[in-house]
């Protein structure tokens, strides 16, 4: 076409780009080093699965299907970009592999993706202007996004289509199906106007490509650049572990300044596509939490963007090796606090740690490490703790346990049951790791009383830990007493290891969850860790426990958060309840992976509701929907949510809550 105003073209907008992009990596560069990392070859699949292969958009009908074509229709027609580029410097230019037939289906493909992307740029702006679902944020520079994507995909077609009108023999006629359809929209009796459209439309495609490129690091859409490499550079440890701190050699702990996150945080903050989906089934936001797992991130990033020129020094001192320039420099900073301006105390405190955002996330930003962070540091440097809390955390420093029971009085569970101690066994295939809950609530007591009755018709060598058995610690590592949680994890470990321990069971999520993906940071190796509900299912399965006929019971079976979203087990326990003959399960809207939180986890468990609507009882209203007479579960922080809100919402009489375990026992043949 023209190779001086193409050179001139690039070279001006690559050179601002590279600019503001040096900039976005010395902001980047202002943050606390990340973890490690390592295992090329999951992040590559990752990057192929999550990345290219949008898979967690694909799960979402509707607008996740939507996102996905104007993704691989972006993708498709920016190789034709590159072709058209190139023939800014020789109009033959074919990038490789595209000048024969290949090319010709390329022709053919590029047109079909581009229809796509037309029709669902279409549906997307009717969505943000005409049904606007609750979840998005009602912006011009979405709108514009989308006008500016349909535009690249219409100037490409309709250069296309004047080119085929001036050269009729052209060998991708009729192979680019759209751009010939389009050659109606041309006289080919009028050659000299045919060639000016020509131009026309091709030079404005590559300015709006160019233009396109050095707006996105000003807006939301930064995460078009950003989002690959953020999903290759995930956590790649379970969504429910959270990072081990060092204390050593520290003098700040969690996180009260922008300069405390790690750079991996800020890329989380430059990748938010503000899709909402995080907010659509957080427990905090649906019943009137100023929780907004969204406006976490989008809050740290605008106050990033508020302090750009400080963060980018900032940055550069640290890569030089300034370190005491760089704090000092931080220290200096004068800004809105990051914890009661910019986030809201309130909503650092409302998370149940449920893991719908960290899940839901296409992009895999990890909202709850963020929130803990900011947690650990309002309570380990400016020592201000909910005052609900300060019970539960006295009663784990004096007695290993949130009960703040005397932890002499952990074996009195046991009561007249043959339940075998380790210190007389030595050893056991299992270990039953009873857990605080277990232990103390009379609740779940029953339950821990059930389960052992099925462990011993079973067959099952199994031991408890008694008075040796501490407090996981994770109610303190989820309100972010991570000093707290260090003192109870080592000692736990230590007793595994005195008898050597090889298999833990345990009927609480939250102490599976630690124990299988949090202790091992601490030296804890070679143990499985095994939910009861696996057990039990295994158990049947295998004939060891034999059921009656006749339950004649229709039960709604809720998901822990921390045994399902987090470490993924859904089956075993509907298993469980569905061989025991004559029960039926009536699934609730929200289950499995989009199950809705008891609103328990994340220390809630411990803290009173005071805002909004109690998160207990939007789930028990959805349960007793169902038209069950019981609402199971297999965690005792569920339990006893549910059970509690049946008593508050007066449905005593049409509704119980019990545990699977309860439930089998019941069942024995």
């Amino acid at each position: 076409m023209n190779a001086i105003a193409m050179s001139v073209l690039l070279l001006c907008a690559l050179s601002l780009f590279a600019g503001t992009m040096a900039d976005r990596w010395w902001l980047l560069r202002a943050g606390a080093p990340g973890e490690p990392l390592g295992n090329v070859r999951e992040r590559l699949r990752s990057l192929l699965v999550l990345g290219f292969g949008q898979q967690r958009l694909l799960l979402e009908k509707g607008a996740g299907w939507m996102h996905v074509a104007i993704f691989a229709g972006f993708i498709v027609i920016f190789t034709r970009t590159c072709t058209l580029i190139g023939r800014g410097f020789d109009a033959d230019f074919h990038l490789p592999l595209l000048g024969g037939d290949l090319g010709l289906v390329y022709a053919a493909v590029k047109d079909t993706f581009a229809a796509l992307v037309v029709v669902a740029i279409v549906w997307g702006i009717w969505r943000r202007l005409v049904t606007r679902p609750r979840r998005l944020h009602l912006n011009a520079e979405g709108v514009l996004i989308l006008v500016w994507i349909g535009s690249l995909m219409v100037t490409d077609i309709l250069a296309d289509a004047a080119l085929f009108t001036l050269e009729p023999g052209h060998p991708e006629r009729g192979w680019a199906w759209l751009s010939t359809a389009s050659m109606g929209l041309f006289d080919p009796g009028r050659p000299v106007a045919t060639a000016t459209w020509l131009h026309v439309h091709y030079w404005a495609h590559v300015v709006l490509l160019l233009a396109f490129l050095n707006f996105l690091p000003f807006g939301k859409h930064f995460h078009v650049l950003t989002a690959l490499p953020a999903v290759y550079l995930r956590r790649l440890t379970p969504s429910g572990a959270l990072e081990k701190l060092e204390f050593e050699g520290r003098e700040t702990f969690g996180v009260g300044r922008l300069e405390d996150f790690s750079w991996r945080r800020i890329l989380d903050m430059y990748t938010c596509t503000e899709c909402g989906r995080c907010n659509d089934m957080c427990p905090a936001d649906l019943t009137g939490k100023p929780l907004h797992p969204r406006e976490i991130i989008t809050n740290e990033r605008d106050q990033a963007w508020d302090l750009a020129d400080h963060l980018v020094n900032v940055g550069k001192l640290k890569a030089q090796g300034r370190s005491a320039e760089a704090a000092a420099a931080i220290a200096a900073k004068e800004r809105p606090a990051l914890i009661g301006e910019v986030n809201d105390e309130e909503a650092i405190w409302a998370c149940t740690t449920c893991g719908w955002c960290v899940s839901s996330c296409p992009v895999m930003i990890d909202h709850i490490p963020n929130i803990i962070d900011q947690r650990r540091h309002l309570v380990m440097m400016e020592a201000k703790v909910p005052a609900a809390l300060q019970n539960a955390l006295r009663g784990l420093e004096n007695n290993s346990n949130p009960w703040n029971a005397p932890s002499a009085a952990r074996e009195d569970w046991i009561g007249d049951l043959p339940v075998p101690r380790m210190r007389d066994k030595g050893s056991a295939a299992y270990l039953l790791f009873v857990g605080c809950a277990g232990s103390f609530d009379s609740r779940n007591v029953d339950v821990m009383r059930a389960l052992v009755q099925l462990l011993g018709k079973a067959g099952v060598d199994y031991a408890v830990l008694g008075r040796e058995e501490g407090c996981c610690g994770d109610p303190a590592r989820r309100v972010g007493h991570e000093y707290l949680f260090q003192m109870q994890a080592p000692l736990n470990i230590e007793t595994f290891k005195r008898y050597d321990v090889r298999k833990v069971l345990t009927a609480c999520p939250h102490c599976f969850n630690t124990i299988a993906n949090e202790y091992p940071d601490f030296g804890l190796e070679g143990v499985e860790v095994i939910h009861h509900s696996e057990l039990l299912a295994d158990l049947v399965r295998e004939g060891r426990l034999t059921l009656k006929p006749g339950a004649d019971l229709k039960v709604t079976y809720h998901d822990s958060c921390y045994l399902g979203r987090h470490n993924e087990v859904y089956e075993a326990p509907r298993d469980v309840l569905g061989a025991v003959p004559g029960l039926t399960v009536a699934e609730m809207p929200r289950n499995r992976r989009e199950g809705f939180c008891c609103g328990a986890g994340g220390g809630r468990m411990f803290m009173e509701e005071h805002l909004g609507t109690r998160i207990n009882h939007n789930r028990i209203a959805e349960a007793a929907a169902t038209g069950a007479s019981e609402v199971c579960t297999a965690c005792p922080f569920c339990l006893t949510m549910l059970g509690d809100a049946i008593k508050e919402t007066d449905r005593g009489e049409q509704l119980r809550a019990r545990d699977i375990a309860e439930v089998l026992l019941d069942n024995l043949a």
